[in-house]
């Protein structure tokens, strides 16, 4: 391997890095693995309303879904569950609703979950 080749290859290592940083990979115990194969998007939530009405609204249910390629609609009922929450997911404009406040570790925690069983 000749000096071109290795500055084509750390390029090519930093590029996957930049573009996978918004990334993790699927499964706590392939977090580490820089090269692994299957990533999702990390999951971003937000808290909405305030007072019996708060809800935490998971923004990217929809991508994160797609990763695991289950339907938004389980993961999200799954939360239900877990929680002992009342949960929604509005198939139309992708929206998936939480009954609470719920941190995304928490509920990071509860998808890793999920995708074991």
């Amino acid at each position: 391997m000749d000096r071109h080749d290795m500055e084509k290859e750390k390029l090519f290592i930093l590029m996957s890095s930049v573009r996978h940083k918004s990334s993790k990979n699927i499964g706590a115990s392939n977090s580490d693995d820089a090269f692994f194969r299957y990533k999702m998007r990390k999951m971003i939530t937000k808290i909405e309303g305030r007072g019996n009405a708060i809800k935490t609204n998971i923004v990217n249910m929809v991508d994160v879904a797609k990763a695991l390629a289950r339907p938004a609609s389980y993961t999200t009922k799954y939360f239900e569950c877990e929680l002992g929450a009342q949960s929604k997911f509005d198939e139309k404009p992708g929206v998936s609703l939480v009954n609470g406040s719920h941190d995304t570790a928490k509920l990071a925690g509860l998808l890793e979950n999920f995708i074991k069983k």
